[in-house]
């Protein structure tokens, strides 16, 4: 037996090494929720994000934010597109994003709350602020361009035309 006999998956297949928000294809997608593991700590901070969420579900706020940190590498922006893809319960290759998850959490009550909030009707905008806010780097246009950025994505995502902020006001 070969040493490539002794995995489940082909390991000569294509794996993305970074996580590109662009990637919209419904097998790129796939592949991710399908072998995206959710470790002890990964479970700790889906169930301290699906409660939070669920709180906001129960008494309706506007002071509902999350903060992603962490070291370059950990994984910050891979938990971001599985939140992207769990809270619509999006549906990918014809199953809903959710049950990819069936198996991977082993805390009944993560489950749970998971299960609710990703029943409740959301839509997830997710996109790359570098490309969308243009250069916000330099000086003191940066919250400008920020909020440009924020604007775009928000009007696009209504159908509306992005781009020229005006217009997609009018």
């Amino acid at each position: 037996m070969s040493i490539e006999g002794i995995f489940a998956k082909n390991i000569n297949r294509s794996i993305n090494g970074v996580v590109k928000v662009q990637d919209e294809s419904d097998e790129s997608i796939r592949q991710e929720l399908e072998e995206y593991v959710v470790t002890r700590e990964l479970q700790r901070h889906f169930a301290t994000f699906f409660e939070s969420y669920e709180r906001a579900i129960d008494v309706p706020t506007d002071k509902i934010g999350v903060w992603i940190s962490g070291f370059f590498g950990s994984g910050k922006s891979h938990f971001l597109k599985m939140l992207s893809y769990l809270l619509p319960n999006r549906e990918v290759a014809g199953r809903p994003a959710l049950s990819y998850f069936e198996g991977k959490v082993q805390d009944p009550l993560v489950e749970s709350s998971m299960l609710r909030s990703c029943s409740v009707p959301t839509q997830a905008i997710l996109f790359n602020i570098d490309s969308m806010a243009g250069d916000w780097k330099k000086g003191d246009k940066a919250p400008t361009a920020l909020l440009y950025g924020f604007e775009r994505m928000f009007y696009e995502a209504r159908g509306f035309f992005g781009k020229d902020l005006k217009l997609a006001r009018l």
